[in-house]
């Protein structure tokens, strides 16, 4: 399990780092629909009866419209013999790529309305503390004394 972990961090990480994640997601989700509904492309996979290099060869070929990152991400699935892990990496992929989303939109409730120069400085701080650019969406709650919530 925990090299499912790693798979599903090290793509994700390289995803984001080439602001692709989104794309590859929607990809990925087709992956898991090949693979749970499609008899043949799950055999293809799975067989023992090809080699590593034929099934590569098999999948980059009948996948030769998706991204060459998710053809070279089951290249290396196939060659660690760890396809039997697939929809499990591709299920933690995308709980990451969730959590990401997430991170970029943040809620800032304060007692009083922010002028533009502190939003954008707090936007700032935010920013460089998650290495993202969040969508920030302002609250005015007369109930809290001080200071600020965000979420």
């Amino acid at each position: 399990m925990q090299k499912n972990h790693k798979y599903a961090k090290t793509f994700f990480e390289l995803c984001k780092k080439i602001d692709n994640i989104s794309h590859i997601q929607n990809q990925l989700q087709s992956i898991v629909y090949l693979f749970s509904k499609v008899s043949a492309f799950r055999l293809v996979l799975i067989t023992k009866r090809l080699n590593h290099d034929n099934k590569i060869d098999i999948i980059s070929k009948s996948l030769h419209s998706f991204d060459p990152i998710i053809i070279e991400f089951l290249s290396i699935i196939i060659k660690n013999n760890h396809i039997n892990h697939l929809l499990n990496i591709i299920s933690r992929f995308n709980n990451m790529a969730h959590v990401h989303s997430h991170m970029n939109n943040i809620e800032i409730t304060t007692a009083n309305k922010l002028n533009e120069e502190d939003l954008q400085s707090l936007s700032h701080a935010i920013s460089q503390k998650l290495n993202v650019s969040p969508k920030i969406n302002t609250l005015v709650n007369v109930d809290i004394i001080g200071g600020i919530k965000l979420r």
